[in-house]
């Protein structure tokens, strides 16, 4: 038995770093989701796959005691989703056509948001999971890292830390995850992150393109879905979107402690494109609004949405590469919010595809709420 243990100790060292070089390696891939580069983003994850897919088959020949089948089946679910993230780049043959092959590169992100759901309850006891969600210039810090590390498992009427799903499994529209680090200090008015997918997305999937963040600089994170496919966004007077958006908000200002100064509503594309339009609705409570990759609404200069612009402080991002919404339509945005004097932060990336610029997230963070810092030292 000693010997099995010993082999499957081996196994999980081995097989976890592969898995999550390849999770790493795939957010590169996404930040660089271009229609034109979806061979050569193949090349580039080939490597990770092969490593990942070897260790991978590995680990299953192995038993698992029965008191920990259920570490294995997580990590197990985590592999395949990851694995099944990087086949469509992989496999490119199976799919000439390019238009079904965006449509697969799409599910790919999905699955890539699976691997990381199922590899998270593990954070709190293996310390590289642990390390991966955290931002890369605080994992040096091991004080930090040891406040997530062997905690006890909250009851279900109490819990208050960690992921919560609010009516937001995949198959059902209109609620939101929320995300509370397992380290904040709940007496203390947390910054609150609402978070807006794209089209045809969904807040679970969303959620972890910013769980990392919050959970390195302590603010609690609201991941919210749809009503329908995407955003209410075709008619400004039949918002089906916003009254059920409010009325999460408050749920979540009902248990927990939020900072009032400190409400941020962000999005990417469609996502983004209505975070204009709730973010600009009178008596909205959101203190700062921050719209990736998307288009203001051509309505909002013509109707007084516009005027609440004034003074909103606004952190408008897109890439010079996107294929979906050219460049142009953020040039033009970032003309009428600054004729209506809007405190406007414009980001124009170079390169960026029609694609979520993660990498954006800590020097929005620091312009939302500059408390929000990493602790790199102990």
């Amino acid at each position: 038995m000693t010997d099995e243990n010993d082999q499957l100790l081996a196994a999980i060292t081995d097989l976890i770093p592969k898995l999550l070089m390849a999770m790493e390696a795939f957010e590169q891939l996404q930040r660089n989701m271009n229609p034109a580069a979806l061979d050569t983003l193949g090349e580039f994850v080939r490597p990770f796959e092969q490593a990942l897919r070897k260790s991978y088959e590995a680990f299953e020949k192995l038993p698992f005691p029965d008191d920990l089948q259920g570490y294995g089946e997580t990590i197990s679910q985590s592999c395949t989703y990851c694995l099944r993230a990087m086949a469509p780049f992989i496999n490119t043959g199976q799919n000439a056509d390019g238009s079904e092959r965006m449509i697969e590169s799409m599910k790919a992100m999905r699955a890539h948001c699976r691997a990381q759901e199922f590899i998270y309850p593990l954070a709190s006891v293996m310390s590289p999971v642990n390390q991966y969600f955290v931002e890369a210039s605080a994992r040096g810090n091991n004080a930090f890292l040891q406040q997530f590390m062997g905690l006890e498992i909250e009851p279900a009427e109490t819990k208050k830390h960690g992921i919560f799903s609010f009516s937001n499994d995949r198959k059902e529209r209109g609620g939101f995850s929320l995300y509370v680090p397992e380290n904040l200090d709940l007496a203390k008015p947390a910054s609150l992150v609402i978070a807006l997918h794209g089209g045809t997305g969904h807040g679970a999937d969303f959620l972890w393109s910013w769980l990392r963040e919050a959970r390195t600089r302590g603010f609690i994170l609201m991941s919210v879905t749809s009503q329908d496919d995407t955003w209410s966004l075709m008619d400004l007077y039949n918002d089906t979107d916003y009254l059920p958006l409010l009325r999460n908000i408050n749920h979540v200002k009902q248990e927990w402690n939020i900072d009032e100064e400190h409400i941020l509503l962000g999005g990417m594309s469609d996502g983004a494109t209505y975070t204009m339009l709730a973010g600009l609705t009178e008596d909205a409570p959101f203190t700062h609004l921050a719209p990736f990759s998307g288009v203001l609404h051509p309505e909002i200069p013509a109707c007084p949405k516009i005027l609440q612009a004034k003074d909103k402080p606004i952190y408008l991002v897109h890439g010079t590469e996107d294929w979906m919404f050219p460049v142009e339509t953020a040039h033009m945005a970032k003309h009428e919010l600054e004729q209506a004097g809007a405190k406007l932060n414009f980001r124009e990336i170079p390169g960026l595809p029609h694609s979520y610029a993660r990498f954006e997230n800590p020097a929005l963070i620091e312009w939302f709420n500059p408390n929000l810092t990493v602790p790199i030292h102990a």
